[in-house]
């Protein structure tokens, strides 16, 4: 059943077809030859990285060494000056900041001793009034509408003057 080939046999007809010579064959059937007989003597080689490149010490070369040491020497004085100048800037820099927390405190100062919060709320007597006279009349709260009017004017009153104390 498996055993043997297939007869049939499949032509393509393609007349864009690149024809090569025999001669053309025989060149490339040449090259893939001789391609195939160098593999086997060749013995593939091991590629091994290349070894690193170190540049040799400071104290190779006295001249390599005197640059090290200018380098060195300059870049010492570099970060001195940058030093310096960074402590110049934050000295400046602490004494504005205590400038202006000195400003600040006496400026809070002022306004602590002229706070309002420390005095007593206004219109404190009309408002006892106006709560001893619901907790008298529950259920009668407009028998108490005089009295909160007078806790309203009040109110007023002492946002005018609080208004025109300020400016």
């Amino acid at each position: 059943m498996g055993g043997s080939q297939s007869t049939r046999k499949v032509t393509v007809d393609n007349e864009n077809a690149i024809q090569v010579s025999q001669e053309a064959l025989d060149r490339i059937n040449a090259q893939l030859s001789a391609r195939q007989a160098e593999q086997p003597q060749q013995q593939p080689q091991r590629q091994y990285p290349p070894p690193p490149q170190y540049p040799p010490p400071p104290s190779y070369d006295q001249r390599q060494q005197s640059n090290y040491a200018a380098e060195e020497a300059y870049w010492a004085r570099r970060i001195e000056n940058l030093k310096r100048a960074h402590e110049k800037i934050n000295s400046g820099m602490l004494l504005e900041y205590q400038k202006t927390l000195k400003e600040t405190n006496e400026l809070f100062e002022l306004t602590q001793s002229d706070k309002v919060a420390t005095k007593l709320p206004p219109c404190q007597e009309q408002k006892a009034k106006v709560l001893e006279c619901y907790s008298s009349n529950p259920n009668k709260s407009l028998s108490c509408s005089v009295l909160v009017n007078e806790f309203n004017d009040c109110v007023c009153k002492s946002r005018v003057a609080a208004v025109g104390a300020s400016s």
